[in-house]
């Protein structure tokens, strides 16, 4: 672990790149409302929230040496170390909005799954939103992202994403396309897009929807 990780030095791209794709959701929410990242890690998206007015961020990790991180990084955010689970259970109706970015695919069974999610929709307010991002099983390098990491135990496709957030209550549910603020990434993302949807339609799958590394979904709480 870098003991040097700060947020705040992350490329200006990165966060350019937040606001395209989660800055129309967070703008949503009312000066004074909750937002979460479940498993947190060093801060990254929390600091971006951060910068949001007016709304409460908090953020949950079971890394002690990332929450260290991320609280000397964001000395005025909440960041609680331990599992996100019975943080989740602790705070009914609680949340205007929550993140799950790279977390489902650590979690060792599908009931795990299903129980986070879960959990995830009882702590949200009524109209709140879920947002999570998961490996993408369809895309080339699928099985690189589910074995790059031993602690990782599943990866999702659009598909199986939208099963998982239908099974926990969620509604609504819609995919949030990865998008990138510099030319170079939007040409990386059509060639991407574009040799994917060859490759399905050449092996009989033409239904498939998302090609990105990463399947990023929202669901709402009805």
């Amino acid at each position: 672990m870098n003991p040097t990780l700060d947020p705040a030095q992350m490329p200006k791209r990165f966060y350019r790149n937040l606001e395209l794709m989660y800055g129309p959701l967070v703008n949503r929410l009312a000066p004074g409302q909750a937002v979460a990242d479940i498993g947190c890690g060093t801060g990254f998206l929390l600091h971006w929230l951060s910068k949001r007015p007016g709304l409460r961020t908090l953020g949950v990790d079971a890394s002690a040496g990332q929450v260290a991180l991320a609280r000397r990084a964001l000395p005025t955010t909440e960041i609680c170390f331990g599992s996100a689970l019975p943080f989740l259970q602790s705070e009914p109706r609680r949340f205007g909005g929550l993140f799950c970015i790279d977390m489902l695919e650590h979690l060792e069974t599908e009931e795990e799954v299903l129980a986070l999610l879960r959990a995830a929709w009882e702590a949200l307010e009524s109209g709140g939103f879920f947002i999570c991002r998961v490996p993408n099983a369809a895309h080339v390098l699928g099985s690189y992202s589910r074995y790059m990491d031993i602690t990782h135990h599943r990866s999702f496709t659009s598909h199986s994403l939208r099963q998982a957030l239908s099974a926990a209550g969620f509604v609504d549910i819609r995919l949030i396309p990865t998008r990138s603020s510099i030319w170079l990434g939007q040409l990386r993302l059509g060639l991407e897009y574009v040799f994917h949807r060859a490759l399905f339609l050449l092996g009989g799958y033409p239904m498939g929807e998302t090609f990105t590394q990463n399947v990023i979904a929202v669901g709402y709480k009805s």
